[in-house]
Formats: C-alpha cells, structure tokens, sequence
C-alpha cells in the first residue's frame, strides 16, 4: 500500500455543515475519505519525506500572514462542482509560496499546468450530462480565516486520510 500526501485548507466547522451533506449526496468516494477541503498541493512528496517537507512547510510559512477566504456560489470543472471562492488570490500567493519550494509537485501532478484553480469540491459526476440537471441548495456567503494548513497524507484505497501536521501561519 503506498502513502500519498497532501497540502490542503481545511474549512472551520460551519462550512464543513453545508459541504458534507452535499459531499454525502453527490461525492461520497471523496467524502468517506476527507472532509470538504481546499487543495493547495496533490499529489505531494512521497510519504518517506514527509517529516522534512513538514519542517520546510514551518519554515515558509512562518512569513505568510493569515487571511480570509470567502466562499460564495458554485462554479465547475467537467464532471464537478464546487464552492468558489470569491477572490483567490490570497489562497494562489499561498499556493505559489509553498510551490516555489516544492516545484517538482505541481498541482494534480501537472495535469493542468503549474497554476492553481482554488476551489472546494462538493459534488463529482459520472457523466456531464449529470452536471446541469443537479441543483445544488444556494448558501450564503461564507468568510473564514486561514491561520494554518494541514499536510495529510492517506492512500487511494477507501479510507480516511489523516493529518500528519498542522502547518501555522505566521504574521
């Protein structure tokens, strides 16, 4: 069995309330394995150097200042759909931060290029014929503060990833 990782926002608890009834509804693969979740970095550093890129994480990030992030609406990929923040640059600097130290980990492997799309997932589809008959329910605007990132790490079988370390902002 092989260790993936991975460098993600984890949204406080009252969005985690509106994401996972929809995530259980429309994205039950993802949901049994990892709460609602803004990617920043996957797949990541092989789990044998997860305690040094830990380390380097504390370090890099000890010079970004908290932010807030706001999600509001939805938008969509092929085959999925998600909460959309509405501005991503604080969330793109700090993906570009972490990514200046590890350039051999772009973003989906590289699928598509070396930029980040910021989003939250919350509903995956067979098809995308399925995609624009789904209504997803309307949420207000939701703001919350990013103080930390978590490097998890987990594999492609059904089960929970898990955290390896609480990355703190600095600033």
């Amino acid at each position: 069995m092989t260790l993936l990782s991975a460098v993600v926002i984890f949204p406080p608890h009252n969005l985690q309330a509106i994401a996972i009834p929809i995530m259980r509804q429309y994205a039950a693969n993802t949901y049994s394995r990892i709460a609602a979740h803004i990617t920043l970095l996957t797949p990541f550093i092989p789990f044998e150097q997860i305690e040094q890129a830990s380390q380097t994480l504390q370090a890099i990030c000890a010079d970004v200042k908290p932010f807030e992030i706001t999600l509001s609406g939805y938008g969509h990929f092929p085959q999925i759909t998600f909460m959309q923040p509405t501005d991503p640059r604080p969330i793109k600097a700090l993906f570009r931060t972490v990514f200046d130290d590890f350039p051999l980990y772009p973003p989906y492997g590289g699928t598509f290029g070396n930029d980040l799309h910021p989003h939250l997932t919350v509903a995956e589809f067979g098809s995308e014929d399925e995609q624009p008959i789904t209504r997803l329910p309307d949420y207000a605007p939701l703001t919350f503060k990013v103080d930390c990132i978590h490097l998890i790490y987990g594999t492609e079988e059904p089960l929970p990833w898990l955290t390896y370390s609480v990355i703190r902002l600095g600033g």
